[in-house]
């Protein structure tokens, strides 16, 4: 048996059709308040001003060159400048193998060792028990 390789890196621009069939995986659509009528242009432009904010770190995991899962932190500016607010999906096909734990790791090592955040904030919603799961491991 095979094991898959999953490489956490930065987004791409390229990644942008990835990121519109990710977000739009039923189990995905559930956790967040997206709309399923969002457009591929409107995704298209999302990713775009993610790979140009500064403030904005945004990483996917990637097997064999398609994006499975996708992590943003932004950090906060002005009285909250010691904050990273994230966000974070699994492809639905990829739920419940370590994916998750892995974007979460990658942004917390930024956020403790490069950018000096001593808070992390995440929204999830009170059903959203895998999530739940993930981040109660942190």
């Amino acid at each position: 048996m095979s094991q898959t390789r999953i490489t956490i890196r930065p987004l791409r621009l390229t990644d942008a059709s990835d990121i519109y069939e990710l977000m739009h995986m039923p189990n995905v659509l559930w956790g967040t308040s997206l709309l399923p009528s969002t457009s591929i242009d409107s995704w298209y432009k999302t990713v775009e001003n993610w790979v140009y904010d500064e403030r904005m770190h945004v990483f996917v995991a990637d097997v064999q060159g398609k994006v499975t899962g996708i992590i943003n932190m932004r950090a906060g500016t002005g009285r909250e400048s010691h904050v990273g607010d994230i966000d974070m999906a699994v492809h639905d096909k990829y739920q419940g193998q370590g994916i998750g734990k892995m974007l979460l790791l990658t942004v917390i090592d930024l956020a403790d060792n490069w950018l000096n955040l001593v808070r992390l904030e995440v929204d999830v919603y009170t059903d959203n028990e895998r999530a739940i799961h993930v981040y109660q491991q942190f």
